[in-house]
């Protein structure tokens, strides 16, 4: 692209935009240019390890497809690390022009006024949202604003071993939570258990949503599964516990989750409950073929949206809004969806990806992406009221005193639970 389509833009975009507003001081922020004139912006993204390396071959792509625009990429370590570095840069009126952020994340950003509304770039150039997958755009949006676009997005799934699974003589992975615990129990011996999951509240929630429940109740007043599908995962996970056929990995938050990958790459567990993300490390890391299932489900089948969205964050100028907006736009096109859910286990994040040779010759080569995108229609919509951040560490706090302690039961955590996330809208 030249200049001039840049700076076209910008001249359009004024139209819809307002200098001074955002983070920091409400100054309006002066374009940073390289040496050879080039507009200069960063993004900050929460990739590490081959997929960081991605995401820096992807940036560098986008550098040497234009001459306009220079992007340098940040890692700003995991989720939890990024969101609370945004926070503090937000206040000293640093934040980056671009960023990757957990979806969870976001209410807290858009309610405070911090996220462009990307709306106004849509409009100008009649950019196709709808080629977006409906289940992963919802999870954008904020008080009728679009705050984001799809990018590493995820759903809980379940992992298993196949050689395992063939040595008991199981055939499929199990669809329900009395298969899951016939299958666990067939599966234990010798060492190994049938079934590893971290108390975590995303894989809670996956269960109690497969229960039947909600995360808030209609008048977001406290929980909605102050019930039998909030209590039903601890029952499940504490019966599993007794009968010595689930294992606890060790750690907490990412550090329990590796643990519980480590395990089942050892041949230790035989089936593991973690993030699609995860599926091209663990089919690299494992020296047997994985398999890749739905989370059982009691009555339902819905699962709480998981990884994250690209975002611009306010309080820059113009040119480096404009200039933002066409890095969002090249990360999130057809080409690059593909090539990152195939170089990451990600979701493609566009129905046009599926349309696609390169897609369909990925799928054919590892149908456990074709399982995973299948499921991507049972994703409930995302929470991003400002409350939710706090509502998930009240849960994680909350299932791990209940699994850990012996005389405190499920109904007293969840009671807990709704009791204290009540508070937060009081």
């Amino acid at each position: 692209m030249k200049r001039k389509v840049l700076l076209g833009l910008v001249t359009a975009m004024s139209l819809f935009m307002l200098s001074g507003c955002g983070s920091g001081s409400g100054e309006d922020s002066s374009s940073a240019e390289t040496a050879d004139g080039r507009i200069e912006i960063e993004f900050w993204h929460c990739m590490g390890a081959s997929n960081g390396e991605l995401i820096q071959e992807l940036t560098d792509a986008f550098n040497e497809s234009q001459d306009e625009i220079y992007v340098k990429a940040v890692h700003q370590g995991s989720y939890t690390e990024a969101s609370t570095k945004m926070q503090a840069a937000l206040s000293a009126g640093e934040a980056p022009v671009v960023a990757q952020m957990e979806i969870g994340s976001l209410g807290v950003f858009a309610d405070s006024g911090q996220l462009v509304d990307l709306q106004k770039y849509v409009d100008a150039e009649e950019f196709d949202l709808d080629d977006f997958m409906p289940g992963l755009l919802d999870a954008s949006y904020y008080d009728g604003k679009l705050i984001a676009l799809p990018h590493s997005r995820s759903l809980p799934v379940l992992y298993y071993n196949k050689d395992l699974f063939a040595q008991a003589g199981i055939e499929n992975p199990p669809e329900t939570w009395d298969e899951l615990k016939a299958d666990a129990e067939a599966l234990t011996k010798d060492g190994v258990y049938g079934y590893s999951c971290p108390l975590d509240q995303w894989y809670y929630t996956s269960l109690m949503m497969n229960a039947g429940g909600t995360i808030y109740n209609e008048d977001e007043t406290s929980i909605g599964f102050n019930d039998e599908s909030g209590t039903g995962p601890l029952y499940l996970w504490k019966d599993m516990i007794d009968a010595g056929t689930m294992n606890v990995p060790s750690g907490q938050d990412y550090n329990s989750s590796e643990a519980c990958r480590n395990i089942f790459a050892a041949g230790t567990a035989a089936m593991i409950m973690q993030s699609s993300a995860q599926l091209k490390g663990l089919e690299e890391t494992c020296d047997f073929e994985v398999g890749v299932g739905a989370i059982p489900m009691l009555t339902d089948r819905a699962y709480p949206a998981g990884g994250s969205n690209l975002m611009m964050f306010a309080g820059h100028s113009e040119e480096e809004e404009a200039a933002g907006w066409e890095f969002l736009k090249f990360m999130t096109n057809t080409e690059n969806s593909i090539t990152w859910a195939n170089g990451t286990g990600y979701l493609p994040v566009r129905q046009s990806c599926t349309e696609q040779d390169a897609y369909k010759q990925m799928v054919e080569e590892d149908p456990n992406l074709q399982v995973i995108t299948d499921n991507v229609q049972y994703c409930a919509e995302a929470t991003f009221i400002p409350e939710y951040a706090e509502t998930k560490d009240i849960i994680a706090n909350e299932i791990q005193k209940c699994i850990l302690e012996d005389n405190y039961t499920p109904e007293q955590a969840v009671q807990s639970m709704a009791d204290r996330v009540a508070e937060l809208f009081q």
